[in-house]
C-alpha cells in the first residue's frame, strides 16, 4: 500500500506529465519551433555537464560559435565537447518530432566549436564514433523494455535497466596501488584514488521522450533531460533497504520537476511567439527577419557566420537585416575575439511598434489603402518579371 507521501507525490507528478502534453496538443507551430531549438540547446548542454565539463551558459554559445573554449581547464575523464555535440546533433536529425529534426539538421553546420584533437582527425573520428556509440547503447536499452503506459512504472523499468548496464551504471572511485620506481624493489607503493568515469545518462534521456510518445503518453518525441536519478540507479545494488523504499517517490518528484521545467520551456516559447508577432515586422523590409528573430530568441546567441548558413542568405543580406533589427531595439551585441554574438531583447517596445502608431495617428484610413494597393501592384510587378522581394532587399 502506498505512503501518503509516495501518493502525493505520484499523484503530483501524472499531474504535472498531463500538463504537459496538454499543452504540447494545443501549442501553435511557432511555439513548438521555438520549444524545438531551446530544447536542442538544453540537451547538448546537458550532455556536455553530465560527462564533466564545466561552463556557463553564456561560455556554450561563445564555444558553440567558435570564438572559445569550452572550459579553462577541461575535464580529464568526459567524452570531448565537440564530438559529443555531433553525435547529439546526428541522433537528433533522426527524430521524430519534425521540428526537432529540423531543427538539428540545420545546427550540424552551425556548430563551429574548436576541434577536439587539433590537426589529429582520426582521434576526432574516433571520439565522434565513441559518443555514437553510447547513443547506439541507450537504443538497445530502451528496445529491450517491456512496454508500459503507466509512466512511473516505465521510469522505474528504465532505472533498473540502467542500474544494470554496463556502461550507465554510475561507476564508483577506485583506490588502485601503483609501484613507485626505484623504490618498488624495496616494496613501497603509492595508492592513488582514479576518479569515476561519468555515469552517460543523457544519451537515455535524449532517446526517453520518443519511448512516450510510442507508448501514446507525449504527442512529440521530446528530450528528457533531468529525468534519471543517479541515486536510484545506485539503489539498485544498495544494501540500504531504507533507500529502495524511498526509490519509487524520488522517481516520482523527479518526473514531476522534469516535466514541469519541460512545461516552463514550452510557456516561455509561447510567449516569445506571441511577442514575436507582436514586433509585426519584416513584411517588405526583410522576409527573413523574424526567422532570424525565431532562431536568436530559441537557441540564443549566434555569430553572424552561423547565422548566414541557418537562414541562407548572404552576408550583405545579413546585415541588412541585423541593421534593421538593431535600428529596431531588438538585438543586443556582445563582442568576443573581435566577433559579435547577436541576441534577443525583445523587453522593450520595438521600434517598429511606434512608428505602426505613427503612421496610424497621421495617415487617414484611406491613404493607407492606397498605398497597400499600389506596393500590391509592385509586388505583381516583380513577380512577372522573375524578381521577389527578398531579391530586391539582398540587391539593395
Amino acid at each position: 500500500m502506498l505512503s501518503a507521501e509516495h501518493a502525493l507525490a505520484e499523484a503530483d507528478a501524472m499531474l504535472a506529465l498531463g500538463r504537459l502534453e496538454g499543452g504540447l496538443a494545443m501549442a501553435a507551430p511557432a511555439t513548438l519551433r521555438l520549444l524545438a531549438l531551446r530544447l536542442l540547446r538544453d540537451m547538448l548542454i546537458t550532455a556536455l555537464r553530465q560527462e564533466g565539463h564545466g561552463f556557463t551558459d553564456q561560455r556554450f554559445h561563445a564555444w558553440f560559435a567558435g570564438v572559445a573554449t569550452l572550459s579553462d581547464e577541461p575535464a580529464r575523464t568526459a567524452r570531448p565537447p565537440r564530438a559529443l555535440c555531433e553525435a547529439i546533433l546526428t541522433e537528433l536529425t533522426h527524430s521524430s518530432w519534425n521540428a526537432l529534426a529540423q531543427a538539428a539538421t540545420r545546427f550540424q553546420a552551425a556548430l563551429l566549436a574548436p576541434s577536439d584533437d587539433t590537426g589529429n582527425r582520426l582521434a576526432a573520428e574516433t571520439a565522434y564514433q565513441d559518443a555514437g556509440a553510447v547513443i547506439a547503447a541507450a537504443h538497445d536499452l530502451l528496445s529491450r523494455l517491456a512496454p508500459s503506459s503507466h509512466p512511473l512504472a516505465a521510469s522505474a523499468q528504465l532505472h533498473a535497466a540502467a542500474g544494470d548496464h554496463v556502461l550507465f551504471a554510475p561507476s564508483e572511485r577506485a583506490v588502485e596501488p601503483m609501484a613507485i620506481w626505484p623504490d618498488a624493489v624495496a616494496g613501497k607503493r603509492l595508492t592513488v584514488e582514479r576518479l569515476a568515469l561519468p555515469c552517460p545518462r543523457w544519451a537515455l534521456e535524449l532517446l526517453w521522450g520518443a519511448q512516450w510518445r510510442k507508448s501514446g503518453l507525449l504527442s512529440h518525441a521530446l528530450p528528457f533531460p533531468g529525468l534519471i536519478r543517479l541515486d536510484v540507479l545506485r539503489a539498485n545494488t544498495a544494501t540500504d533497504f531504507a533507500m529502495l523504499e524511498e526509490s519509487p517517490a524520488i522517481l516520482a518528484t523527479t518526473l514531476r520537476d522534469a516535466a514541469q521545467t519541460l512545461s516552463a520551456s514550452l510557456s516561455e516559447a509561447d510567449r516569445l511567439a506571441h511577442r514575436l508577432a507582436e514586433c509585426q515586422i519584416g513584411q517588405r523590409r526583410s522576409s527573413r527577419a523574424p526567422a532570424l528573430l525565431e532562431l536568436l530568441a530559441g537557441f540564443g546567441p549566434l555569430r553572424s557566420g552561423q547565422l548566414e548558413g541557418l537562414l541562407g542568405v548572404s552576408r550583405l543580406g545579413l546585415r541588412t537585416m541585423l541593421g534593421t533589427l538593431d535600428t529596431a531595439g531588438l538585438l543586443t551585441r556582445t563582442t568576443l575575439s573581435g566577433v559579435h554574438l547577436y541576441a534577443t531583447d525583445l523587453s522593450a517596445r520595438g521600434a517598429y511598434e511606434a512608428q505602426d502608431d505613427l503612421a496610424s495617428s497621421t495617415f487617414s484610413t484611406s491613404a493607407l489603402g492606397e498605398y497597400d494597393a499600389a506596393m500590391a501592384k509592385i509586388d505583381a510587378l516583380l513577380t512577372k518579371s522573375g524578381v521577389t522581394a527578398d531579391d530586391s532587399d539582398r540587391e539593395a
